[in-house]
């Protein structure tokens, strides 16, 4: 038995493998004891006050935020790990991510996160959301020290107001105009069906609208932008209608080609169409981007009558051409 030890509780036990654990919990201690020296190098804090409405103040990476590299797991590392946050655009994706799920409106978290990131001066409320996102992060990885940097003067623009017609709406661009907003700089243009990304921006108080299709209804807003940058509210919606586009009668309609089951319809290009629709015996057929169509699954030895409309993306035709007929072959 000179080979083993006895421990109580556990009786008789090898010397060897007694060893072999002491060796392991030492390795451990070791490799603990460098990793708390090495996180001790940032001595930024950041205070739980600072960690904004319904968020815990350990957020994800512990009270204070975090120094270095950090994980979503909570901890630091040395890089290794793909789930590693160590660019500004990481960090700032993964804050979102975080305070969405806190209830924050996204949106709003990453408009103020990326003006902190562009380091410009922040609303109160934006401050409160790029504190509560060190509190769960630490300071965005790259180009530190980070510094919240409150706006000074009003932090508020008002909505533009009266929008209405400007120039003339042709079939593809509507013109309109708004009052000036005091303060303002410039305009940011938004379309009501592109959701929150805008269209363009005017720096003045009117707006083209361009590449528009015809016949359709569109709804624009326009917020003003202050000297430090700060978008304002949206105005409400101006509601226009570009023109309807007066398509003429295809003419120089033939068949060739023909036989027992297929043929090739041509004809002359309509001003103002993107396209043509075809029409066999009264019934729709097919449609073409350009002037030549081929028709199939014909019937032998049938008489085929034949019209051309022009048609543009608003799917709202034009007359129909005068018929032609041809016959397949047996």
């Amino acid at each position: 038995m000179a080979e083993t030890i006895n421990i109580p509780k556990v009786g008789p036990v090898k010397k060897v493998y007694v060893w072999g654990a002491i060796g392991v919990v030492g390795v451990y201690v070791a490799w603990r004891w460098y990793s708390a020296g090495a996180a001790g190098g940032d001595e930024t804090t950041y205070a739980t006050s600072d960690v904004g409405e319904g968020l815990e103040p350990s957020g994800v990476v512990g009270a204070g935020g975090a120094s270095g590299n950090v994980q979503w797991a909570g901890s630091t590392t040395d890089g290794t790990s793909g789930d590693v946050i160590d660019t500004n655009a990481e960090w700032t994706q993964a804050a979102v991510q975080f305070l969405a799920n806190q209830g924050k409106d996204p949106i709003a978290v990453s408009e103020a996160l990326g003006e902190f990131i562009d380091r410009r001066p922040l609303d109160d409320s934006e401050q409160a959301i790029a504190r509560a996102a060190m509190a769960a992060f630490g300071q965005p990885p790259e180009n530190r020290p980070w510094t919240v940097i409150p706006q000074v003067g009003p932090t508020t623009m008002s909505a533009p107001a009266n929008l209405r017609a400007w120039d003339k709406t042709t079939t593809t661009q509507i013109g309109f105009q708004w009052d000036p907003v005091p303060g303002a700089v410039h305009y940011r243009i938004f379309r009501a069906d592109l959701g929150s990304e805008p269209i363009g921006d005017s720096f003045d108080t009117k707006f083209w609208a361009r590449g528009l299709q015809p016949g359709v209804t569109y709804r624009f807003q326009v917020a003003a932008i202050s000297t430090l940058g700060k978008t304002g509210p949206k105005s409400s919606t101006y509601t226009a209608k570009t023109a309807q586009v007066s398509l003429a009668k295809p003419t120089g309609v033939k068949a060739s080609s023909i036989t027992r089951t297929s043929a090739v319809i041509r004809w002359n290009k309509v001003t103002g169409a993107t396209y043509y629709r075809l029409y066999v015996n009264g019934v729709a057929h097919g449609a073409a981007d350009t002037t030549t169509y081929t028709l199939r699954g014909l019937k032998p030895n049938t008489t085929q009558k034949v019209t051309v409309a022009a048609d543009t993306t608003n799917r709202e035709p034009g007359p129909q051409s005068s018929p032609i007929s041809f016959k397949t072959k047996r």
